[in-house]
């Protein structure tokens, strides 16, 4: 069983349709060397009970909660995830915008040379969070940090895609970040 032990390839694609004709992205776009991700599902779970015992049990999803910590974060990037603009100058408006639904794609690295590769399919991003220090006797590297919250898309109820190889029938991870993986249709 491989384990995973490294991350790359943050892509983000803005999520244009989502209902019930179906679903369309734009082309996604590389984001800057990722870091870290961190993605906490938010599941609701509820007990039926009958005769002193628990007799059923079930679970819904409601949301989930991703974090991510690339190397950078351009100005450029930063108004694509918010809906935000540049001025003539160049600089990032902080005003107005809203930030639009995207799927936000990203590859785990395996110790056994495979990969996983992940779509997470509707979300929207929020301002950003960055720490830097002031400079001292060693380097110090400060790394923008940015979360978002991820629902199911109206379109089929879905809100990740995740595809690995060594799983019977996968062969996408080459094309993988050309386009949101859509299932085939039947």
């Amino acid at each position: 069983m491989p384990y995973a032990t490294g991350l790359k390839s943050f892509n983000i694609a803005t999520l244009t349709t989502d209902d019930t004709t179906g679903t369309v992205y734009a082309t996604p776009k590389k984001l800057p060397e990722g870091i870290s991700v961190q993605v906490e599902p938010n599941v609701a779970t509820g007990r039926l009970f009958g005769d002193n015992r628990t007799v059923a049990t079930a679970s819904k999803f409601n949301y989930a909660t991703v974090t991510i910590n690339t190397t950078e974060l351009p100005a450029e990037d930063e108004a694509l995830l918010l809906g935000k603009t540049l001025d003539t100058d160049g600089v990032l408006k902080d005003m107005g915008g809203t930030a639009p639904y995207v799927a936000f794609g990203f590859e785990v690295t395996m110790d056994d040379g495979s990969s996983e590769y992940w779509w997470l399919l509707k979300g929207k991003f929020s301002e950003p969070s960055r720490t830097n220090n002031t400079a001292t006797d060693s380097i110090e590297f400060g790394t923008p940090t940015i979360a978002g919250e991820f629902i199911q898309r109206e379109s089929d109820g879905e809100w990740k895609f995740v595809g690995a190889e060594g799983n019977t029938g996968f062969t996408a991870g080459a094309t993988w970040f050309d386009k949101v993986y859509e299932k085939p249709t039947v």
